[in-house]
């Protein structure tokens, strides 16, 4: 369990707001983390060479931003009047700074997950139990080099992607109960399924019995039905029956 929590970065205090459906604080701050900076570098890279190229268009012809914007955005699409006020060398600078900027951008838009941005504002865990089996994969590369090894933890339809680490701490076959947010399915957390001792199990059934209606003057009353029937057992002069007389005829 040790080995576990330190591979999937989990503390005890995680481990116990997830049972009970919450993300921990911790947990939230390191999600939010690698969620939430894709989606920042997406707004500035998407965004940031139109500011540039505004405020510098808006230095040139001596204009406020404002009025720079609805100018830049005629240059941009009018690419043959750019090239006759700037030159094709400044218009090239331009037109080529803005594409790949916005190149960059989608591609980190790509790896933001907007499932994993909606578990970690909703702050929801959910539980799956049953048998996890620890599965790698092996891709190998061309020309020779290290293959790529992929590890996860497979339950039932479950896939989840986890390090070295985790792989080599779980105790295969064994029953636990798995800790996810619901949208994403991201693993959390997880816990070996402890078995029902038999304390567990007698007070289980004493919590069942109750249900039922079965009250301690029920059980009372058994016992002095019991312990009279214990007594009469010993004294054998109680339960004998007195001889009657019988006449002589």
């Amino acid at each position: 369990m040790l080995d576990l929590s330190k591979a999937l970065q989990f503390s005890p205090e995680s481990l116990e707001a997830n049972r009970k459906g919450q993300l921990s604080k911790e947990q939230a701050k390191r999600l939010a983390g690698t969620c939430f900076q894709p989606v920042f570098l997406t707004w500035l890279f998407a965004v940031a060479p139109f500011l540039v190229w505004t405020h510098i268009t808006s230095t040139r012809q001596k204009i406020s931003f404002l009025d720079a914007m609805p100018v830049l955005i005629h240059d941009i699409t009018h690419v043959n009047d750019l090239f006759e006020a700037q030159g094709k060398m400044a218009g090239v600078i331009m037109l080529g700074s803005i594409v790949v900027s916005l190149a960059i951008a989608a591609i980190i838009a790509f790896r933001v997950s907007l499932a994993v941005c909606a578990d970690v504002v909703d702050r929801k865990v959910t539980v799956q139990e049953g048998r996890v089996i620890a599965r790698e994969e092996t891709i190998n590369r061309p020309n020779g080099r290290d293959p790529i090894e992929k590890y996860f933890f497979c339950l039932r339809y479950l896939t989840m992607p986890v390090n070295l680490a985790a792989y080599r701490a779980l105790e295969a076959g064994s029953i636990y109960l798995v800790y996810l947010l619901p949208r994403s399915q991201m693993l959390v957390s997880i816990e070996p399924k402890m078995e029902d001792t038999p304390e567990m199990l007698a007070a289980q059934a004493a919590a069942s019995s109750f249900s039922r209606g079965e009250s301690s003057s029920t059980r009372i009353d058994d016992k002095e039905h019991a312990q009279n029937d214990q007594a009469a057992n010993s004294d054998p002069s109680a339960t004998q029956v007195p001889a009657q007389p019988t006449s002589l005829l």
